[in-house]
């Protein structure tokens, strides 16, 4: 008789790794911000305190990347840049973002669409560095302090970039097609 040894191993694996083509975002707001991912609020530390950047996962895949910021007196901002694993900046505030002193329902998610009354073009207030704030972690030199028109008269502000919509044509033909 020849006898048999069954070995059963039993592991548990745990990995954290994030996608490879996630971004990091580095924000902050002179004073409180909330960060908002296709309409997901994020946690980050950081958050209440203008002098440190957030660090705060970005999958390349967003749609929407909203930010309110809330002014408690003084100077008023959102500064905020994305990188990718090599350090480009793939995102920096500028007048690209859309800003509104209104809180609108759905405002933080993809397909919401901007009125023209109440939403505008963000208000570029000073390159990253400008006085008041100095630099601020390694958000990009790139990315601008932005706001509403008019930024000092509001408390609060909700700005958005919404990233452009990739237009695909599908197609069938049987002899020849012209595009």
């Amino acid at each position: 008789m020849s006898g048999f040894i069954v070995l059963v191993v039993v592991a548990t694996i745990t990995a954290s790794v994030a996608a490879e083509d996630d971004y990091v975002l580095r924000a902050t707001c002179d004073n409180k911000m909330t960060v908002y991912v296709d309409g997901v609020e994020m946690p980050a530390d950081g958050l209440t305190d203008w002098r440190k950047e957030s660090q705060i996962p970005l999958p390349s895949d967003f749609k929407v990347l909203a930010i309110k910021c809330e002014d408690v007196g003084g100077k008023v901002g959102v500064l905020a840049s994305a990188h990718n694993d090599a350090g480009e900046d793939v995102l920096v505030t500028d007048g690209s973002w859309s800003c509104s002193k209104e809180e609108e329902e759905g405002w933080t998610e993809p397909g919401f669409r901007e009125s023209s009354d109440t939403w505008e073009a963000g208000d570029v207030i000073g390159k990253h560095g400008v006085s008041p704030w100095s630099k601020i972690g390694q958000i990009s030199d790139d990315a601008n302090w932005i706001w509403t028109k008019n930024w000092k008269a509001w408390e609060t502000v909700y700005c958005r970039y919404a990233t452009p919509p990739i237009n695909t044509l599908r197609a069938t033909c049987d002899n020849k097609m012209t595009v």
